[in-house]
């Protein structure tokens, strides 16, 4: 893995891929600039001011009345600021990962063919259908939204909550990308096989090293391009073995 490093970080600081690298980066920050500017920062300094005055009138007392009386305890309201604000910050980082990981899956073919053509020149027997894609996709997508609402109960767990909040993000951001890479640089037959064995332990583990730098502000949303081409090695690389 240390030559595909070495191999990843020679092409991806060109200018080519530093330039497309700006795309998700900038695209990313535009979304989230908007979703700040079009309500979110309201609706955080509402929750925060009630929380601290322990004003809920926004809330209607006639049917929500345990609602208004839980919030005003103390031992509720130290609770849920803690969760508010470690979760608001952790959850601004992986929305905005999201979308620039969302904007570079469109450049994916870029890349896995730049890296196939100069290092690897497979001829693939059969192209992945867009179907078959889509189809794992929103099954991958169910899965994370079923293992979202799992982990919910304990988002309101101090210091636990850091931890298992990134469970369904990392699953959908490992799955995900393993999908986009293979599908782009896979023929169908070595989709199935890479998609049976969930990449291998080796896809595995360098997606939790890349999830764990996403969480790095800006790191996340400049360097896609580079998680891209240095999965596209691993399984190419994989591939050839599975081939000789």
């Amino acid at each position: 893995m240390i030559k595909i490093l070495s191999l990843c970080l020679n092409d991806f600081f060109k200018k080519k891929f530093i330039l497309l690298s700006l795309l998700p980066f900038i695209s990313s920050l535009l979304v989230i600039g908007l979703v700040l500017i079009f309500g979110a920062n309201e609706l955080f300094d509402l929750l925060k001011q009630s929380l601290i005055s322990t004003d809920f009138s926004f809330i209607d007392e006639t049917k929500h009345g345990f609602l208004v009386s839980l919030l005003s305890s103390d031992i509720t309201r130290i609770l849920v600021m803690s969760i508010f604000y470690t979760l608001g910050g952790l959850l601004g980082i992986l929305l905005s990962v999201m979308i620039a990981a969302i904007i570079a899956g469109f450049l994916t073919p870029i890349v896995t063919k730049f890296v196939d053509q100069k290092y690897y020149n497979t001829k693939l027997e059969s192209q992945v259908g867009t179907t078959k894609v889509i189809k794992i996709s929103l099954a991958v997508f169910f899965k994370f939204i079923l293992i979202l609402l799992i982990t919910i109960p304990f988002l309101f767990v101090p210091f636990l909550n850091l931890f298992i909040i990134n469970v369904p993000f990392f699953y959908l951001f490992y799955k995900f990308m393993l999908i986009d890479v293979a599908s782009n640089s896979l023929d169908e037959l070595s989709f199935e096989l890479t998609m049976r064995k969930d990449g291998g332990f080796e896809f595995k583990f360098v997606a939790l090293i890349f999830y764990a730098l996403s969480l790095i502000p800006f790191v996340g949303l400049f360097f896609q391009l580079f998680f891209v081409m240095f999965f596209t090695h691993l399984l190419l690389r994989k591939n050839q073995i599975y081939r000789a």
